[in-house]
């Protein structure tokens, strides 16, 4: 009896690293995305990176989007993977793809401290609701390129009635908006209740990081130069390659 009882605990204690050496070997037969290959980086998928020099343009376009709806699944490992990719690879397209994506993939994970923006210009507005009444409003007098209003397809002309829980009452709407936005910070989402002709919508906006040029309308009352929500990425992507070359240096790989 007691014997019986000692074989069953160790089977039973045996149990996980069987369960767990079956499920790893299976994980690396089927080359499933979160598994790990040559020094430790994510496999990606067969036949991606082949893809992204195909001599067709669809074929490359496709597999440019396929490959970043992949290393959104795990951005630290995925990162990791294409960044080497992007170092060694001999196709000008396939860097110069994989380099995209893997912007794409920083800009996504960079931390955003700060405050939120939506990126439009506005003056105070009115409009008439269903029984008559005047209510105030925003009036969108501009929607900057590539800015969460621009991305959540707010236009020029368009009346902002309200957003989230928030109601304009008839002390500057302008402000009270303004203020809202700020107190949110880059990666919120808002829902913007929004009048654009006879049409009422709902548009949701995922907020940016507020430029720090933008403070300057407050220090000396002008309108400052706001560089575009592109060269932003673009210049924190080129920083952060920078650190990771300079890894490179500092620990190379076999």
């Amino acid at each position: 009896m007691t014997t019986t009882c000692f074989k069953r605990k160790a089977f039973l204690l045996g149990m996980p690293i069987i369960i767990a050496a079956i499920t790893g070997q299976i994980l690396a037969e089927e080359g499933r995305p979160g598994s790990l290959g040559k020094n430790n980086l994510l496999e990606l998928p067969e036949g991606m990176i082949e893809a992204l020099g195909h001599e067709d343009f669809k074929v490359r376009h496709a597999g440019q989007r396929e490959l970043l709806a992949w290393g959104k699944k795990d951005l630290q490992g995925s990162i990791k993977a294409l960044y080497r990719i992007y170092r060694e690879a001999d196709n000008p397209e396939v860097r110069l793809r994989s380099r995209e994506v893997l912007k794409a993939l920083v800009i996504l994970k960079q931390p955003l401290p700060g405050q939120g923006y939506l990126g439009i210009q506005m003056e105070a507005s009115r409009w008439k609701d269903e029984e008559g009444v005047m209510r105030p409003a925003v009036l969108i007098t501009e929607v900057r390129k590539g800015t969460a209003a621009d991305l959540a397809q707010l236009k020029p002309d368009d009346l902002i009635t309200g957003l989230d829980e928030v109601r304009f009452d008839d002390l500057a709407p302008t402000s009270r908006l303004a203020d809202y936005i700020k107190s949110k910070g880059p990666g919120d989402k808002i829902t913007l209740k929004v009048k654009r002709g006879k049409e009422h919508l709902e548009l949701t906006a995922s907020l940016r990081r507020r430029p720090a040029a933008l403070d300057e309308i407050v220090q000396w009352g002008v309108l400052p130069v706001l560089p575009q929500e592109t060269e932003m990425d673009e210049d924190y992507f080129q920083e952060w390659l920078k650190k990771q070359k300079k890894g490179d240096r500092d620990f190379p790989q076999d």
